[in-house]
Formats: structure tokens, C-alpha cells, sequence
């Protein structure tokens, strides 16, 4: 695997341009703060606050700086996963927000609509694309017949077409690209945008669409014969109170035409099934992909690829739970969008650091901490003042920041996962800040 560095969001941050030394520079140290859950003191939350709201300070300076970060780490890729999903940002507590609208008929607050760049191998990469809504009525007064009728642009399912639009753009040429959505991104015109744009996609069916025989497209493929059996494992679902799982799926294909107006696309579906007897309700993946399915390796290879879709889960469980994101205290929508952002940058490096230690365990660990930092690192966790002459493993760095944020766990129970990096991140910055004379 290509060896990188792969900058912390601070870093990243480095190349945004407002004009004013001192305002860089407050950018950076904020980022670390929120990053590191570095202590505040009531003049750096001020100069924040200050920071924020000085018209120097652009969203879209800080956009650009994050999408050029992410693309300097998939330039070197031969392919990339671009995974777009929404999530619900709660603000229900802060009454006196500006500019907030309705998520949904309970939650108040603002929606976001990321669009995660991971690599083949899937590694996170960052942000290249995200959008925010924030809708001024909790429910809609049309009609479904309306809402039906209503030209795609002006549907709120239209983020979908124009972030895979606004993300395969940005990529160079010579990197291929593979959307994953989920069934929400079920769309005709998500097909089409990314079949004009020359770009692959892995999409989960919800619409039970006929096809070109009339024969409806689930009766179609569940029809279909069993080309293979696989055995995948079935990712934790908190939400549904699901472990993960390994199971043993029955894998099925085939090619249908689609049509919608005057137009028409074909599209290749996989099916996998769980055969294996279980408590749980057995799994049942009915995927759309433009990729070639010839046989049950390449059947798989679309599963596999659609199974990297949970990334974006794990990047919004970051957000929400390490970074804190639902209680950024702002007066208005506007200054509230660009924490959000940082906040998605560190998610996305601490997400990044974790896969890393599992799918590159072997790579070293100054790819992503610099020579004092991973010098300490192992001080404070092996209890000496003996320090390593070389770069440990990033795998062993995941064990120090899991070891410090929650402690020293039975091999059995499996390797550190997001919730014991972002711990483990502040226990050490802390102990660092202390020891360097920052506390």
C-alpha cells in the first residue's frame, strides 16, 4: 500500500488563506483543541468566537482547504470509493439558534449531506463534498400525487444527483470512481448522472421498479438462479441492537432494463441472501451496480465494495458522539456550518487512524503522528523514559491510544475501535500538554 502522510485536520487547515496571520493561526489551535478535547480557557473560546465572526473568515476558503487535502491523499489511488449519505444533526436545546429549521416533526436542528472519499482498500480520505438543509416546516403541506409531480430539481432527493455530480468532478481523470449509496440514493437520475459522468456505482435497491418484460425488478432477480455462496460479516447496527455477525449468503445476479419517461438504463443487480440459521432476521442485499457481473467473484466484489458504504455509519457516529457535534453552542446557523466542517475533518482523520491500524496494520507510525508525538506516545503507555529509536507500527500506535483511553482488554475482545481511539487521543494530548509545559 502507498505510503502517505496522512495529515491531521490542523494540518490540513494550514493552506487557508484569510488574510491575517493571527487568524490562521487561531484557526489551527481551535482545530486542535476540539481535535485533542485540549482544555479551553475562556480567552481561547473567545477568540474562537471572535474568529468566527470577522469577515475575513470564509466558509468556503475552509471548504476548499478540505477538498484539497482529500484530493491530495486519493491522487496517487487507481480507484476510490465516494460514499454519500445523509444524517440528522440534533439541535433540539439551542432555542436561541438562529436560523434553524425542522430535520424532521421532532428534531429541530440541521441536515447534512456528506459525500466520504475512502480508498479501494477503505482507508477514509476525507470530505470532498457537504451540504446542509434546514427546512422552515416540519411537515410538508403537499400532497404524495404532488411531491410525485415535482421535477427532481426541486426535491430535496436532488443532493444526491448534485453531490455525485459535484465529487466525481473534482477527482483527476486518470482515477477511477465508484459511488456507494444506500437505498435512499435509489434513484433514476442518480444512474444516469453517474453513467454521463463515466462513473461506476454500488446502490442498494428500494424501488421495486418493473422492468422490460413488465416483470417486476425484486420478483426478477429473486427468480434468478444461485450463482455462488459467500461468507461476509455483517457489520454492528446500534440502532437496530444487531452484534455483528458472520454470515453465509447466497449469491444470485442479473441484468434488467429500466426505464423512466422516454428513457431507459440497464443496470446490473446482485442479490445476496443469508442462508445460514440465525436469531437474527436474516440479511437480504439487493444491489444495483454499473460494475460487470459475470460470475460470482464479480457479484462479490459489488457486495464487497457496498459493504464499505457502513464507513459513513462510523464517520457520523464520530461526529455526533467523540466530536460533539449536536452541542456546538453558535448564535446562528451560518457560524454553526463551518464547526460542523472542522468537526468532519477530525472525524474523518480519527476514522481514517483507526482503519489504518486494521487494514495497513504494518505501515509506520509517523504517517500520522510527528517524531516527538509517537516518541511520547510510547512513554506514557510503557511507563519508561527509555524512547524508541524508529517508528513503531500504526497498529501498535491504535494499542497506546486504545491502552490509554480505555484501557487493557483480553485479546478476544477484539481490536480498539473509533470510541477508544478518540478517548485514548485525549487522555494522550493531555498528558502531553502537561508534560510540555501547554496544561
Amino acid at each position: 500500500m502507498e505510503e502517505k502522510k496522512y495529515k491531521n485536520p490542523s494540518e490540513d487547515l494550514e493552506t487557508v488563506d484569510l488574510g491575517d496571520v493571527r487568524l490562521s493561526k487561531r484557526l489551527k489551535t481551535s482545530t486542535e483543541e476540539r481535535m485533542y478535547k485540549r482544555s479551553k480557557t475562556r480567552s481561547t473560546s473567545k477568540g474562537f468566537y471572535r474568529l468566527l465572526s470577522n469577515e475575513k473568515f470564509e466558509y468556503g476558503k475552509l471548504e476548499k482547504s478540505c477538498q484539497e487535502g482529500t484530493i491530495a491523499r486519493i491522487s496517487e489511488e487507481r480507484r476510490v470509493l465516494l460514499v454519500q449519505d445523509s444524517t440528522d444533526i440534533n439541535l433540539n436545546g439551542h432555542k436561541k439558534t438562529e436560523g434553524l429549521g425542522y430535520c424532521s416533526l421532532r428534531v429541530r436542528g440541521i441536515q447534512a449531506h456528506s459525500c466520504l472519499a475512502l480508498s479501494e482498500y477503505g482507508i477514509p480520505l476525507g470530505l470532498l463534498s457537504q451540504s446542509y438543509e434546514t427546512r422552515t416546516e416540519a411537515k410538508s403541506s403537499m400532497s404524495v400525487q404532488e411531491k410525485k409531480s415535482r421535477p427532481i430539481e426541486e426535491k430535496e432527493s436532488y443532493r444526491w444527483v448534485e453531490t455525485l455530480r459535484k465529487s466525481v468532478k473534482m477527482i483527476p481523470e486518470h482515477i477511477e470512481t465508484i459511488v456507494l449509496c444506500d437505498r435512499e440514493g435509489d434513484i433514476y437520475e442518480v444512474y444516469e448522472e453517474a453513467q454521463e459522468l463515466g462513473s461506476g456505482f454500488v446502490i442498494r435497491v428500494a424501488q421495486d421498479r418493473k422492468t422490460e418484460t413488465s416483470e417486476k425488478l425484486f420478483t426478477r432477480i429473486r427468480k434468478s438462479p444461485v450463482i455462488g455462496y459467500a461468507t461476509i460479516e455483517i457489520p454492528r447496527d446500534a440502532a437496530k441492537n444487531r452484534k455483528s455477525r458472520v454470515a453465509r449468503m447466497a449469491v444470485s445476479s442479473c441484468k434488467v432494463r429500466v426505464s423512466k419517461s422516454k428513457n431507459s438504463l440497464s443496470l446490473n443487480i446482485v442479490r445476496i441472501v443469508e442462508v445460514n440459521k440465525t436469531d437474527e432476521q436474516p440479511i437480504e442485499w439487493i444491489l444495483a451496480t454499473s460494475l460487470p457481473v459475470e460470475n460470482s467473484d464479480d457479484a462479490m466484489q459489488a457486495v464487497e465494495y457496498y459493504v464499505q458504504r457502513w464507513k459513513i455509519e462510523r464517520f457520523h457516529y464520530v461526529l455526533k458522539q467523540g466530536c460533539n457535534v449536536e452541542e456546538i453552542q453558535q448564535r446562528s446557523v451560518e457560524r454553526i456550518l463551518p464547526v460542523i466542517l472542522i468537526c468532519s475533518m477530525i472525524a474523518n482523520f480519527i476514522l481514517a487512524m483507526t482503519y489504518l491500524g486494521r487494514i495497513a496494520p504494518e505501515l509506520p507510525c509517523d504517517l500520522l503522528f510527528d517524531e516527538d508525538e509517537w516518541k511520547m506516545l510510547y512513554r506514557f503507555v510503557k511507563k519508561t523514559k527509555i524512547l524508541p529509536e524508529s517508528p513503531y507500527s500504526i497498529a501498535e500506535a491504535i494499542l497506546f491510544l486504545g491502552i490509554l483511553g480505555v484501557g487493557k482488554r483480553a485479546p478476544s475482545d477484539g481490536e480498539y475501535g473509533v470510541k477508544a481511539v478518540w478517548l485514548g487521543l485525549k487522555a494522550f494530548y493531555s498528558a502531553y500538554d502537561l508534560l510540555m509545559g501547554q496544561g
